[in-house]
C-alpha cells in the first residue's frame, strides 16, 4: 500500500496545487525550442494587441525547451485556443462586440500555427502582461469603447491595478436558456452560436478563470444538443434550464466562497481548511509536504480573489510547471493519476471532486492527542500556530469523512485545552480533564446521523415540500428579511441537500452539507448587512468560520418581531400559476407562506400543511375551471382570509 512522506515536499506541493488550482492550460513535455515572438508580429497595433494577449496567455513559463505557445495551440486544439483567447478579449473588452474580437482571434491562431513551425521564433516565453495594457492603451478606439482612459493615464503597478478594479465585481448567476425556436440558429452554425454564448458570459464575468467558463460552454453546448434534438424541444429546454442555471451558479458560487473566506477571516483560516482538504485527499504526504503546498496555494488567492487573472494564472502556472510529470508522485496516489489522464481544463474540477486515497498501511485508525501531549505542549508554549497545523493535519488524514469545519471546532478546543494546561506541571491530566468530553469520532458520527435524517426527510417529503419547510424555518429565523434573500437562501439550502443526498454511493453526507451549508451562510453574512435583519444573526455572522452552521441551528424562531397586517393585495395568485414550470408555482407559494409565517411566527406544521394544502386544492381547481382568472380573483381572497383565521387559533 502506501507509505507517508515518501516523495520530494516541493514535487507533491508543486504538483497536487497545479492540479487542484489549474492555470487555463498547464504544462506539458517538451515540444519545440522557444520562439521569438518579433518575428511573427508586426508592429501593427492589431497585431500588438493578438501578440500582447498571447505572451500574456504564456505567462512566464520561462523554460529552456518549451515554446508555451504552441504548447498551448497543441493541447487545447485549434478551437480550445481560439476559446481561451476570445475569454481572454471579453474579459478585459466589456463593451467590446464579439465582431470586433474576430479578426483578432484569427491573428492569433494564425500566430500560433507559426509558433509551432520549423522556424519559430525566441521570445514567445516573455510576460507580457504589460506590454498587453500598454497595447489596448495604444488604441483610441478600444480605450473610448470601454472606458479605459483613466487607467491608461497611470502606469506600472497602478496602471495593473486599475485595470483590475475596472472589472465588475459582480459575477452573473443566471444565464438563459434560448427558445425552441432557436434551434435552427444552433444547428445552422453550432460553433457560431457557442462562440456567442462564451463571448457574452465572459463579459459579464470578467474575473472567472478561463477554464470555468469554458466548462460552462460545454454543459450548455450539451443542453442545446439534447433538447434541439427532441421531438418536445420547448419542454426539453424548460426542464433542462433550472438544473443548468443550478450548476453555473453551484460553479460560481464555490469559486465565490474561498474569497469571502480569505477576506473575512484571513490566512490562517484559509490554511487550515486547505491544510483538512489536502490531508484527506493525500494521507501518504507528510507534514511538511502539507505545509509546504497549502502555504504556495494560499499565496495565489490575493491577485486571483481581486480579479486580477493575469498574476493569478502566473502564479498558479509557477507552481504547476511539473504537474503530472513526476511518476514518482503519481505512481503514490490514485485519484491525482486519475486526474492526470483528464483533459486540461478538466483535471481542476476533477481534483475538486476527488475522492481520498487510502490510508497508508502505518496510519493508525484514531489520533491518540494524549498519547503525545508532552511534545504537543513542548512545542505548543513555542509555536502554538505550527503545533495546531499539525493537530489538524494528523486528525485530518485519519477522518476523511469528517467535514473541516467539524475538524476545525474540534481543533479550537483543543488549542484551549492548551492554552489552559501547557504551562502546568500536571499538563497531561490537565489536558485529559478538559477534553474528557470532546469524542471526535463519537461527533463524526452524531453530525453524520443529523444529516442522514435530512436526507431522509427530503426524499419522504418531496422536493417541493421541502423546499417550502426550509423556506418557513429560515422565515421564523429572521422575519425581518426581504422575500428573495429568504427565497434565495431556501432554494439554495434546498439544492444543497438535494445534491449532496443524491451524491455517488461512499459520499459523506456529513463532508458534503456542511462544507456548503457553511459557504451559503458566509455568502449570506457576506452579501447583506446582518443588523439590517436582527442581533441574532449579527451575532451568527460574528462567529468563527467554523461555529456559523452551528449558532444558526441553535437559534430560535424570533417571536419579538412585530407582525404586519395581512393585506391580500400583497399576494399575486392568477393563471400563471397553471403554467407547466414549476417555478412560478412555488414563487406564488413562498410569497404565500411569507406573509402567513411573519403574521404569526408561531405558525405550527398542521397549520402550515393545511394551508398549502388549501393552497393546491385552488390552484388545481382554477387551472381546471374554463375562466381561470375569474376562479382565482374568487378564490384568491377566500384562502387568505381562511388562512388568517386558521392562524388565529
Amino acid at each position: 500500500m502506501y507509505k507517508r512522506g515518501t516523495s520530494s515536499t516541493n514535487s507533491l506541493a508543486q504538483s497536487l496545487d497545479a492540479i487542484l488550482h489549474p492555470p487555463i492550460y498547464n504544462s506539458f513535455p517538451p515540444l519545440r525550442p522557444s520562439v521569438h515572438l518579433s518575428v511573427i508580429c508586426s508592429v501593427t497595433m492589431r497585431r500588438l494587441v493578438v501578440c500582447s494577449l498571447l505572451m500574456l496567455l504564456s505567462v512566464s513559463v520561462h523554460c529552456q525547451t518549451q515554446n508555451a505557445i504552441c504548447e498551448i495551440f497543441t493541447k487545447t486544439k485549434e478551437d480550445g485556443f481560439q476559446s481561451l483567447v476570445l475569454v481572454g478579449l471579453a474579459q478585459n473588452l466589456p463593451n467590446s462586440e464579439l465582431g470586433d474580437t474576430e479578426p483578432l482571434i484569427k491573428e492569433a491562431v494564425a500566430m500560433a500555427v507559426k509558433c509551432c513551425s520549423d522556424a519559430p521564433s525566441e521570445d514567445c516565453n516573455w510576460d507580457m502582461a504589460d506590454l498587453f495594457r500598454s497595447a489596448l492603451c495604444s488604441s483610441e478606439s478600444l480605450i473610448m469603447k470601454n472606458n479605459l482612459t483613466h487607467c491608461c493615464e497611470k502606469t506600472g503597478a497602478e496602471r495593473a491595478e486599475c485595470f483590475v478594479d475596472h472589472k465588475s465585481k459582480d459575477l452573473s448567476l443566471t444565464v438563459e436558456v434560448p427558445a425552441a425556436d432557436q434551434c435552427g440558429d444552433f444547428y445552422k452554425d453550432t460553433k457560431a452560436f457557442i462562440k456567442r454564448f462564451l463571448f457574452t458570459f465572459s463579459k459579464h464575468n470578467p474575473r472567472m478563470l478561463p477554464h470555468v467558463s469554458m466548462l460552462i460552454s460545454k454543459d450548455y453546448r450539451e443542453v442545446l444538443t439534447k433538447c434541439c434534438g427532441d421531438a418536445e424541444a420547448q419542454t426539453c429546454l424548460d426542464n433542462k434550464k433550472s438544473a443548468f442555471q443550478h450548476g453555473v451558479r453551484k460553479r460560481v458560487h464555490d469559486l465565490n466562497s474561498i474569497c469571502i473566506v480569505h477576506k473575512n477571516y484571513g490566512e490562517g483560516v484559509v490554511k487550515a481548511r486547505k491544510t483538512i482538504e489536502y490531508s484527506q485527499k493525500v494521507p501518504q504526504a507528510s507534514f511538511q509536504e502539507i505545509v509546504n503546498m497549502v502555504d504556495q496555494v494560499v499565496a495565489t488567492y490575493p491577485p486571483c480573489c481581486s480579479g486580477n487573472m493575469a498574476k493569478c494564472i502566473k502564479k498558479r502556472k509557477e507552481l504547476g510547471d511539473r504537474i503530472c510529470s513526476d511518476e514518482s508522485l503519481v505512481s503514490r496516489t490514485v485519484g491525482l493519476a486519475a486526474c492526470c489522464k483528464e483533459n486540461i481544463t478538466q483535471r481542476g474540477a476533477c481534483v475538486t471532486k476527488m475522492k481520498p486515497d487510502p490510508k497508508p498501511d502505518d496510519l493508525s485508525e484514531h489520533y491518540d492527542l494524549h498519547a503525545d501531549i508532552g511534545e504537543i505542549c513542548n512545542n505548543f508554549t513555542k509555536d502554538p500556530y505550527h503545533t495546531l497545523r499539525k493537530l489538524i493535519y494528523e486528525v485530518s488524514a485519519r477522518h476523511p469523512e469528517s467535514s473541516q469545519q467539524l475538524i476545525l471546532r474540534y481543533s479550537q478546543m483543543a488549542e484551549q485545552a492548551f492554552l489552559q494546561c501547557c504551562d502546568k506541571e500536571d499538563h497531561p491530566d490537565c489536558v485529559k480533564t478538559s477534553l474528557a468530553d470532546l469524542d471526535l469520532h463519537k461527533n463524526i458520527t452524531n453530525d453524520n446521523n443529523e444529516f442522514k435524517l435530512l436526507c431522509a426527510a427530503e426524499t419522504a417529503t418531496g422536493e417541493d415540500k421541502f423546499e417550502r419547510r426550509m423556506f418557513v424555518y429560515y422565515t421564523k429565523l429572521m422575519p425581518q428579511a426581504s422575500f428573495d434573500l429568504l427565497h434565495r437562501v431556501s432554494e439554495t439550502v434546498h439544492g444543497i441537500v438535494h445534491d449532496c443526498c443524491h451524491n455517488k454511493p461512499g459520499h459523506s453526507d456529513l463532508h458534503c452539507i456542511e462544507e456548503k451549508l457553511t459557504n451559503t451562510l458566509d455568502v449570506m453574512c457576506h452579501n447583506n448587512d446582518p443588523s439590517s435583519i436582527n442581533p441574532r444573526i449579527t451575532h451568527c455572522c460574528n462567529q468563527s468560520y467554523a461555529m456559523r452552521r452551528p449558532c444558526v441551528l441553535a437559534m430560535e424562531p424570533d417571536t419579538e418581531f412585530t407582525p404586519p397586517e395581512l393585506d391580500p393585495k400583497n399576494f399575486s395568485m392568477g393563471p400563471e400559476l397553471c403554467n407547466p414550470q414549476k417555478k412560478e408555482a412555488m414563487v406564488s407559494m413562498k410569497k404565500l407562506l411569507y406573509g402567513l409565517v411573519r403574521h404569526k411566527i408561531t405558525i405550527t406544521e398542521d397549520q402550515m400543511k393545511t394551508i398549502t394544502s388549501n393552497y393546491d386544492i385552488m390552484k388545481d381547481k382554477c387551472c381546471a375551471a374554463e375562466d381561470k382568472a375569474s376562479c382565482f380573483k374568487e378564490q384568491a381572497p377566500k384562502l387568505i382570509s381562511e388562512s388568517a383565521e386558521l392562524l388565529k387559533v
